[in-house]
């Protein structure tokens, strides 16, 4: 697999499908799903390796997008530059009084006597560990990939470190256009749409009103591989309105824990947030798990493992998305889906014993269920999957 950092060098275009959606909004400001990069980088492999660029593309994996933050300055890239989307699990709580926003974490609990709720098949509520004083809010949608493994590991995380490391997108960039007649140039009456585009800056932090606003100090790219070269530095095609990005190869990307296989092993349990967005026939529920009529509960083996059982115990997602496109080669919309959005955690019990290598294979693999083409998704990009480790106390 070989990795590319994508520096979009205008605000990115990128529809859903939704009806209306030329009548632009804020909300309409997307990132790119998986899909979308997944088809721009096969695109500019098979033009800058001279290849056609037909069906035999769909087979060459592509893995990926996270987002990276560049300083203006020109500091080298770390993993700390890297970015992934916040976990379903933390909402973040802003007192008043002291004038501070807090970090609330969400973990499986069991009923307390008398307690139970209408979850399927045995699986644990989700309550906050410690509650704060104050009301929910916004915040940054995008951490430091090094944020989430402490996240993830139990340690304390401040809103001030998210803030710092992580990425605000600055204000959208709404565009009005019309539509050009071919036999006069003039407008064609009536003819009328807006685009909305994503900025890839950071939101700069305003020190002195008065004194306008600052330019951002860091942009934002993105970071995917694919399992091709792309030999040179080049500029492609990307989201609608044929905006455009340069392409460049890349080192850069998220490395194994040390521990993460002991640490899962002792734990007897474990997490896995996604990274990219899913795709699961039944909806919230991967088709690799089934249901335990006798006892319960939701079992199975991840795709990528060879004999690693294990059994669900809780999950946290916000509501699905829609995912569409245009079908180039048979010049139609594609089928609408419903992605699960990037950040949902699914907790996992181990059961029975379990090898270092099917822990290791865990580590960003791609779990979405197969599509009608086979493993068509999972070739796209969907589902990359962060594991760590987490221990269930009875």
């Amino acid at each position: 697999m070989q990795y590319y950092l994508i520096n979009p060098k205008d605000p990115l275009v990128i529809r859903s499908g939704r009806s209306f959606e030329e009548i632009s909004d804020a909300q309409a400001a997307r990132f790119p799903p998986p899909s979308t990069i997944a088809g721009a980088l096969r695109n500019i492999y098979a033009r800058s390796n001279n290849k056609p660029l037909n069906s035999t593309l769909l087979g060459i994996a592509v893995t990926g997008s996270l987002a990276v933050k560049i300083s203006t300055n020109g500091d080298a890239l770390t993993e700390e530059n890297i970015l992934v989307p916040k976990p379903a699990d933390v909402q973040y709580f802003y007192d008043r009084d002291t004038d501070i926003t807090h970090l609330v974490r969400s973990k499986p609990m069991e009923f307390a006597a008398g307690e139970g709720c209408d979850l399927p098949s045995g699986l644990l509520p989700l309550f906050a560990e410690k509650t704060k004083a104050g009301k929910p809010v916004s915040g940054p949608n995008w951490w430091s990939i090094k944020d989430l493994e402490k996240w993830r590991k139990g340690e304390e995380v401040s809103f001030d470190d998210i803030m710092k490391n992580g990425w605000t997108p600055t204000e959208p960039d709404i565009r009005t256009h019309i539509a050009i007649n071919d036999q006069s140039r003039n407008a064609d009456s009536g003819k009328i749409f807006q685009t909305t585009g994503l900025t890839m800056w950071q939101m700069p932090q305003v020190g002195n009103p008065s004194m306008g606003k600052p330019f951002p100090e860091h942009s934002i790219a993105l970071l995917a591989g694919i399992d091709g070269e792309i030999p040179t530095k080049t500029i492609m095609n990307l989201g609608g309105e044929r905006r455009l990005a340069e392409v460049e190869p890349c080192g850069l990307w998220p490395k194994m824990p040390n521990d993460l296989v002991q640490t899962i092993k002792d734990a007897k349990g474990f997490t896995l947030t996604f990274l990219t967005p899913a795709l699961f026939k039944n909806g919230w529920l991967p088709s690799w798990l089934k249901e335990s009529l006798d006892e319960n509960v939701f079992t199975g083996k991840p795709p990528c493992c060879e004999s690693l059982h294990i059994r669900l115990r809780a999950a946290a997602l916000d509501r699905w998305i829609p995912q569409s496109g245009w079908d180039l080669a048979n010049r139609q919309p594609r089928s609408a889906q419903k992605m699960i959005p990037a950040g949902a955690t699914y907790w996992f019990e181990i059961v029975g014993d379990v090898t270092d290598d099917d822990i290791r294979s865990l580590w960003l693999a791609h779990l979405s269920d197969d599509s009608a083409e086979g493993n068509q998704n999972n070739h796209n990009g969907f589902g990359l999957a962060f594991p760590a480790a987490y221990k269930f106390h009875s």
